[in-house]
């Protein structure tokens, strides 16, 4: 019996020698392409193309453990907190330098008190209808000052005009420095007998209405006033704002040049007329009037 079996396997082991070849040669030779048809049937391996990791996730802050005690607690509020670090805010950028002011005379801002000193002498002003064809004549004063101011009186020196004895004239005054006008005439409630021109300013401590037949003031505002003129000593400028005043109160008064008189007085505290005739407690430097005067400013 174990020879049969011997036999068997052996005879087995002989038809598996002879049969690989013919195997192989079916499995390989391209003319019967049994492994090149199954090739062919059998789909290419799709190329995987490997997948971004995804971003791992930021790991959780821990939370700060919560103090074991009371005491700590109270250790923990009162530590000091530490701003964190910012950041430098960027340099301005350079800014130009301002021009420097002109140079002159550094004085209060005095704007407001002397618009309000315009309001108050504008109230006085009378209509100019009232003052046309009011005189026949009409004075002009320079009011010169070469002495200092008293000691009692603060700003505006005091000066006061009597036009009672001369109803028939009107008086414009010429001034250089601050005053403090009065005026009498008859009757006492007489329109526009009194004009003024000043590069100061000027007040009217007993002012009332219709008192003024206008005025021009530089310290007030007006662009150009009438210089005092001394009568025998004065450049051509001078002469040219001079006359260029006197022919607008001629103008507002309607008279002629040749019915103008004017007169230089110095450190005059009071002035009265009577009639054509001046007197005062100062000193008169010269006069002009009529012809002379129409001559002197004409063009």
């Amino acid at each position: 019996m174990g020879h049969r079996i011997i036999r068997s396997l052996l005879g087995l082991a002989a038809l598996a020698a002879v049969a690989s070849p013919i195997v192989l040669i079916l499995l390989l030779d391209p003319r019967i392409g049994l492994m090149a048809r199954r090739a062919a049937r059998e789909p290419a391996p799709a190329v995987r193309t490997p997948a971004s990791p995804a971003p791992d996730p930021a790991p959780a802050t821990p939370s700060a453990a919560a103090p074991a005690c009371p005491p700590c607690e109270r250790a923990e509020s009162l530590r000091p907190s530490v701003p964190p670090d910012r950041p430098e805010p960027p340099a301005a950028p350079p800014q130009p330098t301002p021009p420097l002011p002109e140079a002159g005379i550094v004085t209060p801002d005095v704007a407001a008190e002397r618009e309000a000193q315009r309001r108050r002498l504008v109230g006085f002003v009378t209509h100019p209808d009232r003052v046309s064809g009011s005189a026949a004549w009409l004075d002009v004063i320079g009011l010169g000052f070469t002495q200092p101011r008293p000691a009692d009186v603060p700003s505006y020196r005091r000066a006061a005009l009597d036009l009672t004895e001369a109803p028939d004239r009107a008086v414009v005054v010429l001034a250089d420095q601050p005053l403090a006008l009065t005026l009498a005439t008859r009757p006492s409630d007489r329109a526009g007998a009194l004009g003024v021109e000043s590069l100061a300013a000027f007040d009217l401590p007993e002012g009332r209405s219709d008192l003024l037949a206008g005025f021009r003031s530089a310290a007030l505002g007006a662009a150009r006033v009438a210089p005092i003129l001394v009568p025998v000593r004065y450049g051509p400028e001078s002469l040219k704002n001079f006359c260029a005043a006197l022919r607008l109160w001629a103008g507002l008064y309607g008279l002629g040049l040749d019915r103008i008189r004017y007169t230089l007085i110095q450190n005059a505290g009071q002035i009265r007329l009577e009639g054509d005739r001046i007197h005062t407690d100062g000193t008169a430097r010269g006069r002009v009037a009529g012809r002379r005067l129409a001559l002197l400013c004409s063009p």
